[in-house]
């Protein structure tokens, strides 16, 4: 399993944008969110960046990630003609392929303030 860390010191304006070291392939299967020195009711949203674009794994409201906290992001699945399946017991999740870097966009963040994420990422 994969350990990625995305870590950083916001700009004045409260902003920061960081990538990871290298391309993964795999299934994401946490994120530890740092919530570090960041102001309360930060934003964040953590991706994948590729030659396709940016694939969105976890997206962090404000005030969700006022605290350390680990997430496990989970999407739902299709059938064969691409319905959207829905159980009751949550077996209509799997958790999100990670393809590409590793990226997180922070907002709202403080003036200098430093925080981020460790991403499991389980190899395929």
């Amino acid at each position: 399993m994969a350990e990625v860390r995305l870590y950083g010191t916001t700009s004045a304006g409260g902003a920061l944008s960081v990538e990871g070291e290298a391309a993964v392939c795999g299934e994401l299967v946490a994120v530890v969110w740092i919530d570090g020195t960041f102001d309360n009711n930060v934003t964040a949203v953590i991706s994948t960046i590729d030659h396709e674009g940016a694939s969105t794994l976890l997206t962090i409201g404000a005030g969700e990630g006022d605290n350390d906290e680990i997430f496990y992001p989970r999407e739902i699945v299709h059938d064969m003609a691409a319905d959207v399946l829905t159980g009751t017991a949550g077996g209509d999740r799997v958790k999100p392929l990670a393809v590409g870097t590793p990226k997180l966009v922070v907002a709202a963040g403080g003036n200098a303030k430093s925080g981020g994420c460790i991403l499991y990422i389980k190899d395929l």
